[in-house]
This record gives structure tokens, sequence and C-alpha cells, in this order.
């Protein structure tokens, strides 16, 4: 079990930044990491990742990750979120599963949202036809 630290994640600019996800809780099933760039808290770029142990036999482990990444302006003088972007990741692995089912699971997830046609489509918010 990996102890929560630091995240040092890169955006998507030309140049890439680096952005610094810091720890903000854990209570062993559910984590917090805040990008805490913005001055004020409400414009914190979080991540969350929580996992659900199976309730009964037949049922799987489940792996939730969200993103959420506010947006500031200045309103009237006053720093206000005016839009939040968002993305959820969710995993389902069955009790049984192996690590390598469960790591090409991981691998294909990963490296479609990293693929040649599919990251500018899902960027540009166009469908597949």
């Amino acid at each position: 079990m990996p102890a929560i630290a630091t995240l040092a994640i890169n955006d998507g600019a030309a140049t890439p930044v680096a952005h610094s996800f810091v720890p903000v809780t854990t209570d062993g099933s559910t984590a917090k990491w805040a990008d805490k760039l913005a001055a004020l808290p409400i414009g914190y770029s979080i991540i969350t990742d929580e996992v659900r142990q199976p309730g009964t036999a037949t049922a799987a482990y489940r792996r939730l990750i969200g993103f959420s990444f506010p947006i500031l302006a200045t309103v009237n003088g006053v720093s206000t979120k005016v839009r939040t972007s968002s993305a959820q990741v969710i995993f389902n692995f069955a009790q049984d599963s192996t690590d390598q089912e469960r790591k090409d699971v991981v691998a294909i997830v990963s490296n479609f949202l990293s693929n040649a046609t599919v990251k500018p489509a899902v960027q540009n918010i166009e469908p597949f036809y």
C-alpha cells in the first residue's frame, strides 16, 4: 500500500508545467490531493482516489478517481468560481482478477486517453462518426 505523498503532474501546455498536488487527507480508503496554486481554496484543483472493498462474494473491487478543475475570475472586484471542468475514472475488478488482468486494464485506459486520435477528440469535444 503506497503512502500518500505529493504528486507532480504535468498539464497540457505547449511547454508543460508540473503541478504539485499536495496531500489533503486520507482515511485508508479515500485520499485527496490539492493543487493550491489558486489564491483561494475554491480555486484549488482537486484529485480524489477512493477504493471500495467488495460487499459480497460476487461484488467487485471498485476504484473511483475524480478530478476537479475550477476556474476563478474577478467579478465586481471579487474572486469567484465561474466554472469547473471535471473527470472521473472508475475501475471495477473482480475479486479473482489477476495482477496481469488489472495491469492490462490500467494500461489500456491510460493509453486510450493518450492515443493520437482519441486525445484531440476528447479535448475538442468531437464525437466519433
